[in-house]
């Protein structure tokens, strides 16, 4: 039987595999690596077409580069939702399914906002495994033949613990570092489903929990006019994380009828590569900011089990957007003091199943909306596709919706006396 569960876990098989039916999960995709890798650094960012590198702002914990931080003159806690809807076919037939999950839970404490230093701490995902979707087969043994279906489901992910500061020399010049430690489960099921009533079925389930730490450095220049009067609109940043080993401990369980059987627990690393990220701002008007930003992995030299796995490829995402700030004078109407975002991105995803690359993009727009006094509701919707019916594989269309409360109070703050 356990032979039998190893050949059937086909990629190429899994991707033409598409029924017709609506409900909870995500996109065939997530089975391939350590799933679905959330790229947005934040909702504000995720209204601009993924960008922000470039653009520190007070009201916006960026959770890809510590130094933008460094604007942030307010405690602030921040907490956000996330849901994805993939409506995903292979040309013939198609499914809906969606899910909702907690995008970000941050606090930032800026301890001196003369020198820019601000403490970050807080929790974000950083992958996401969620599928459900059916192969069919047949087993031909020596007294018999048995047809059969796999339900293959997957659940789980890795999130992201951070715990940084930003500090600012300058008023146009900041840096950042923090030290960001992943963790989670995933857990795969394929559950055979024979056609006959004849035969029982049986289950095999594959929990595998990862961690690991990496480390961020990043840096912003908020204006180039020092270099030139012409470049004074123009901001730039970078940021650095770097990659590590994932300790991975896998167990599997099989169930038979009334069998189990439960293996011992495997250690292993998976590797996941640097990141390099840099950005590009121009401060069109004292309330238009226009982006670009390039984020880039370089999965193909990934290992695990002392090889590169099958699917996976280097990763490149490019996105644009712009930003129309808030009114800053006092009394003006609700509209005015209202946050306009918009933006589009295009993504080299790491996985390429059978050497065929996956590739997505999408068009984003935002709002930052005031609820009181600088607490702030940012909302951000998106809607894009991935992947290609060729050769019988799927194509997502997929619409995300992201929504993230910061609350802000002033602490640490001096008073004269009287």
């Amino acid at each position: 039987m356990r032979r039998l569960f190893r050949g059937t876990l086909i990629i190429p098989l899994l991707l033409a595999a598409v029924h017709a039916y609506a409900g909870s999960g995500g996109s065939i995709y997530s089975f391939l690596g350590i799933g679905d890798l959330h790229m947005s650094p934040s909702v504000r960012s995720a209204g601009m077409g993924y960008t922000g590198y470039a653009t520190p702002a007070p009201y916006a914990i960026n959770t890809m580069s510590p130094a933008t931080w460094s604007r942030i003159d307010r405690a602030r806690i921040e907490g956000g939702l996330h849901y994805e809807g993939f409506s995903s076919s292979n040309g013939s037939t198609s499914r809906f399914l969606a899910r909702a999950d907690v995008s970000a839970a941050l606090l930032a404490l800026p301890l001196s906002q003369a020198q820019g230093i601000v403490v970050v701490a807080g929790f974000t995902p950083f992958s996401k495994v969620d599928y459900n979707t059916y192969t069919n087969g047949t087993f031909i043994g020596s007294a018999d033949t048995l047809a059969y279906a796999i339900n293959h489901t997957g659940r789980g992910g890795i999130s992201k613990a951070i715990l940084g500061s930003s500090w600012a020399p300058t008023k146009s010049l900041a840096f950042g570092a923090n030290l960001n430690y992943l963790f989670g489960t995933v857990e795969r099921t394929s559950s055979i489903i024979p056609r006959s009533s004849t035969f029982p079925g049986s289950d095999q389930t594959e929990e595998s929990t990862m961690s690991g730490t990496t480390f961020t450095i990043s840096t912003v220049v908020d204006s180039l006019g020092e270099v030139s009067p012409l470049l004074a609109p123009f901001s730039f940043g970078i940021a650095f994380t770097t990659g590590t080993n994932l300790t991975t401990t896998h167990r599997y369980t099989y169930l038979f009828t009334d069998l189990r059987d439960t293996t011992q627990e495997t250690e292993e690393a998976f590797g996941i590569p640097t990141t390099f990220g840099f950005g590009l701002a121009y401060r069109a008007s004292d309330r238009v900011v226009l982006a670009a930003d390039m984020v880039t992995q370089a999965w193909s030299g990934s290992l695990f089990r002392g090889k590169t796995p099958s699917g996976l490829r280097n990763s490149t995402m490019i996105g644009i957007g712009m930003e129309r700030t808030p009114a800053r004078e006092s009394g003006q109407p609700l509209l005015d003091r209202i946050a306009y975002r918009f933006g589009a991105m295009y993504h080299q995803t790491y996985i390429a199943p059978n050497g065929d690359p996956i590739n997505a993009w999408a068009v984003t727009a935002g709002l930052g909306i005031p609820v009181s006094a600088d607490t702030r509701l940012n909302l951000a919707i998106e809607y894009g596709s991935r992947g290609t019916t060729d050769k019988n594989m799927i194509r997502d269309n997929i619409i995300r919706f992201s929504a993230s409360l910061t609350i802000s109070e002033l602490w640490f703050q001096r008073y004269e006396e009287e």
